[in-house]
């Protein structure tokens, strides 16, 4: 379904992580405590008020990953366990912000026999860094579908700049015009070198894919 109804106000569209799940009291809850700065989760916090916040649903959401390997195969991986949301800017021009956290414990993958491997000290040591994080800085719209995010992901203990291609979808309008329910697809490459994970550069290709699959629905306080 096409955004015809939302506002055009969608050109500047913030995405924000919040408490995972419906019994969560209010948005934000695990990121107080100096991990996201306090003035993004007063926004965050205010747009549920207004209304104009989005959360994900878990069991309709998936953030995965694809990576080359000899001899020409490729390894998949999802991760399951991921927060975050949605939340409509209150004004035309509004700068741009994402957050999205990945619980990395939550991989499944297209090959388990490799899993040991991924998830060890040599490439994500999800002993260590239990969690991946996405900090968008930029919205840039080609149209009212069709955007790119700009922001900084932080994996392996690493923080690096890195792009998402996205497209979003309304799946149910609300009779106040916003949207009930939001589906966002969107793909993003990184170098794993530059995250310090330099294991078996001659077996397993630098580039690895990221892909994200969200279903959202609208904050209910």
């Amino acid at each position: 379904m096409q955004l015809s109804g939302f506002p055009y106000l969608v050109l500047s569209v913030l995405l924000v992580l919040m408490a995972g799940g419906a019994a969560a009291s209010e948005p934000c809850t695990p990121f107080e405590g100096g991990r996201v700065d306090a003035k993004l989760l007063a926004e965050m916090r205010e747009a549920a008020t207004e209304g104009r916040l989005y959360r994900i649903l878990p069991g309709n959401s998936r953030v995965g990953f694809c990576v080359r390997h000899f001899p020409r195969q490729e390894f998949r991986g999802e991760f399951t366990n991921i927060v975050g949301g949605l939340s409509l800017p209150p004004a035309v021009g509004s700068p741009g912000r994402a957050l999205l956290l990945i619980h990395t414990t939550s991989m499944e993958s297209s090959n388990p026999d490799l899993d040991s491997l991924v998830q060890g000290h040599g490439f994500m040591d999800i002993e260590h860094y239990p969690e991946i994080l996405f900090e968008g800085r930029e919205f840039h719209w080609h149209n009212p579908i069709h955007a790119y995010i700009y922001g900084d992901l932080t994996l392996h203990g690493v923080k690096q700049p890195v792009a998402f291609d996205i497209e979003v979808d309304v799946l149910d309008s609300g009779q106040d015009g916003r949207p009930e329910q939001i589906y966002i697809r969107g793909t993003g490459q990184v170098d794993r070198v530059e995250f310090d994970m330099r294991s078996h550069r001659f077996m397993v290709s630098q580039t690895v894919r990221l892909c994200l699959s969200i279903e959202l629905e609208r904050w209910e306080q």
